[in-house]
This record gives structure tokens, C-alpha cells and sequence, in this order.
């Protein structure tokens, strides 16, 4: 019978030592005493812990302190997969653009991207991507483009679905140097997330996806061919 007022299941309790100087030591143990009598000791042993004193470096932020850096520790995750998934084939994306180069500027090195034609085909999609919609990018120092897309689809029902997509468009360490330069060669890597918004009740399930694109563009003929995903989060490892 357990007594009244212990709880079931570990317990947890802190202790706040008191501060030592750089180059101080303390040594001390742990005693839990009930009604006068010892019930358990850290170390089991008898032995003592030690501490020294250490010059602390400042960080950002604030660290859990007592009970909740226990307790922080004690839930950090192993770094292992947590949870099942999988990537659904949505569609190909394939779209032709027409520069619009605006150049150096305080946030990069800007260059305005407008489709004028394209397609989105899938398993279940079948749709064109309007005219003047496009990428509103700028390339960094270090050569990778940050893409700002917003494009317009039309289904082959008359749908129209709006795709907003943002991430990087990696042109390699003298990408800023070769596209200041006027050099548009290769066919450097793109990734996105996407997601979707549509008025339409048939596509309005794609209202509440997220989708993931890998693709390439080639520079010399501007044309994006992007391969589209949708993550599905499954159970959780392990139970």
C-alpha cells in the first residue's frame, strides 16, 4: 500500500548549490531523509560529487533553469526519425520565362522571372500556368537565389488555382559574380515548398496541402522543370 500523499511513478525534485568562484571546488552529496531517517543516498556508494568553478561565456537566449533543465533533458529526442511519411507525386511543372533584370541592390542582386507558358501535369491535374505571373528573385553574395513565386494555374475545368512558393536557387560560390556578369549558363538546382489556395469546391482540398518541388532551371533557354510532392505524415515510430 503506498502512503498517503507519495505519488506513483518517478518524482523529480532540484536543489540550488550555491555559486563558486573560478578555480573554487565544493564537493557534496545527496540525502533524502524521512522522519529522521536516511531512505537513499547519491552516490549509492557513500561517495561524494564534485564541482568546480568555471568562468561562464555568455549565450543568447535564456537556458532552462532547475526543475525545467531537468526536465528539458530528460524529453530532449535521440536524433533518429520520429515519425513515418511519405512523398506523393503530385505533378510536373514545366514553365517557360522572360527576364526582366533589375540588378544590384541593397538585398542582392534582383532579377524579376514572368512565365509567358506552361504546364502542370499529374495523376490527377491537368492544368496551365497563365501568362505574368512569375519570380520575384534575388541572389545573394554567396550565389544562392532566393525564389518569391506566385503563379496562376488553369484547370482543365476552368478551376484557377493560385501556387505561392518560396526557396533556394543554388548558382554555386560565383553565381553572383557569373549572373552581375550577364553569364546565364547551366542548369542550377531549385527547391520549394508550395502551397495552394483555390475558390473552387472541387480543389478546394488542395487548400490544405503543403507541397515540396525539385527541379532544375536552364539558364540558356529559361525553362523550370519541377517535379511536384506531397508529404503525407504517417504514425509515429516506435508507437
Amino acid at each position: 500500500m503506498r502512503e498517503p500523499g507519495i505519488t506513483a511513478g518517478p518524482q523529480w525534485f532540484s536543489a540550488q548549490l550555491p555559486p563558486l568562484n573560478p578555480g573554487e571546488r565544493a564537493e557534496y552529496q545527496v540525502q533524502w531523509s524521512r522522519g529522521g531517517r536516511c531512505v537513499a543516498t547519491l552516490p549509492a556508494d557513500g561517495s561524494w560529487y564534485s564541482l568546480r568553478g568555471v568562468t561562464e561565456t555568455p549565450r543568447s537566449g535564456h537556458a532552462p533553469q532547475g526543475e525545467a533543465r531537468q526536465s528539458f533533458a530528460r524529453s530532449r529526442p535521440a536524433s533518429a526519425p520520429r515519425f513515418a511519411y511519405d512523398l506523393e507525386f503530385f505533378a510536373a511543372l514545366t514553365v517557360t520565362l522572360r527576364a526582366e533584370v533589375i540588378g544590384a541592390t541593397p538585398d542582392g542582386y534582383r532579377a524579376n522571372f514572368f512565365i509567358t507558358g506552361g504546364t502542370v501535369v499529374g495523376p490527377h491535374i491537368e492544368a496551365e500556368v497563365l501568362p505574368e505571373g512569375g519570380d520575384w528573385m534575388h541572389i545573394r553574395p554567396d550565389g544562392v537565389g532566393m525564389a518569391n513565386i506566385k503563379i496562376t494555374w488553369r484547370t482543365r475545368d476552368g478551376a484557377l488555382i493560385l501556387d505561392q512558393a518560396h526557396g533556394v536557387f543554388d548558382l554555386g560560390p560565383a553565381g553572383y559574380a557569373k549572373v552581375a556578369g550577364g553569364d546565364f549558363t547551366g542548369a542550377p538546382p531549385l527547391l520549394v515548398t508550395a502551397h495552394w489556395s483555390t475558390a473552387d469546391a472541387k480543389w478546394s482540398w488542395m487548400n490544405r496541402c503543403h507541397g515540396l518541388g525539385i527541379g532544375r532551371v536552364t539558364l540558356e533557354t529559361l525553362v523550370v522543370e519541377c517535379d511536384l510532392y506531397i508529404p503525407k505524415v504517417g504514425q509515429r515510430i516506435g508507437g
